[in-house]
């Protein structure tokens, strides 16, 4: 008899696969992810961290989902709606970095 958890798991995985809404949206939360984990951004990462201590008073930790537990792509969507304010904080800073650097 299989496990009634890892059956909700292969289920929830499938309707991850078939949605194009899911797939979308669990896409773009694995790119954050990623990019806020890589050492290679650690400017951008303390960036993020003083802003969000800032905002939150505490840092959130951007979460990698690991593919077999569904509840890691829960866990990392909440953790980055739970820091969206100050995502959006560090990319209008990033662009006027951008722009401004660009320009002159």
């Amino acid at each position: 008899m299989p496990c009634f958890a890892h059956q909700i798991n292969l289920c929830v995985g499938e309707i991850f696969k078939v949605s194009p809404e899911f797939k979308t949206v669990s896409s773009q939360v694995l790119k954050i992810a990623v990019y806020f984990k890589n050492a290679n951004n650690k400017y951008f990462i303390g960036q993020l961290r003083n802003i969000q201590e800032e905002i939150y008073g505490k840092h959130i930790q951007p979460m990698i989902p690991e593919d077999t537990r569904w509840n890691s792509y829960l866990t990392s969507c909440t953790n980055l709606i739970a820091t969206k304010n100050a995502l959006r904080v560090f990319f209008l800073f990033f662009i006027y970095f951008l722009y401004y650097f660009t320009k002159n």
